[in-house]
């Protein structure tokens, strides 16, 4: 791995850590929203981007102890490699728009995948609310964080290329 690299991780691994820590009282918990989940489509520009979020959530989820240390990393890694493969599948047959398909699947990825979460906050963590209850709940804040992201990121995307 170049210095280049990590240094690029490394910042995107510090901006994820203090956007989740902005919104800290909802970053945590049955309804999430963290402003950083924008960064996740990073990961469909360069693996490099999957190791830096993948260490933010990691390093973030330290304020919500070891459980969530581990399944919420567990939960980025995974929807990470999940949507960047089947972005790249769906849309590499396509002409036009096709990060905008490759946007939207990120998103809906992450969101479905938040069934990893719900299941810590209610078997693990044991909270009090019902399993489906939590995981719509969950499934909705990620989906508006992430369509919100996408507003800011695609838009930069068009400035800064992030595949360097």
């Amino acid at each position: 791995m170049k210095t280049n690299d990590l240094v690029k991780g490394g910042i995107v691994a510090a901006i994820y850590i203090v956007l989740t820590l902005l919104v800290a009282p909802v970053a945590f918990g049955p309804v999430q929203f963290r402003i950083s989940e924008g960064l996740n489509f990073l990961g469909l520009y360069n693996r490099r981007y999957i190791i830096a979020i993948t260490l933010g959530v990691f390093l973030v989820n330290m304020a919500n102890g070891p459980i969530d240390m581990v399944v919420g990393t567990l939960h980025t890694v995974l929807s990470l490699i999940l949507g960047r493969y089947l972005a790249k599948k769906v849309t590499e047959r396509q002409q036009n728009s096709h990060r905008i398909t490759q946007y939207a699947i990120m998103t809906l990825v992450f969101s479905v995948m938040m069934f990893i979460i719900a299941y810590m906050l209610v078997y693990l963590l044991h909270f009090e609310e019902a399993f489906w209850f939590t995981y719509g709940t969950l499934f909705l804040s990620e989906l508006i964080a992430m369509a919100l992201g996408a507003f800011i990121m695609l838009p930069l995307s068009a400035r800064i290329d992030f595949e360097e």
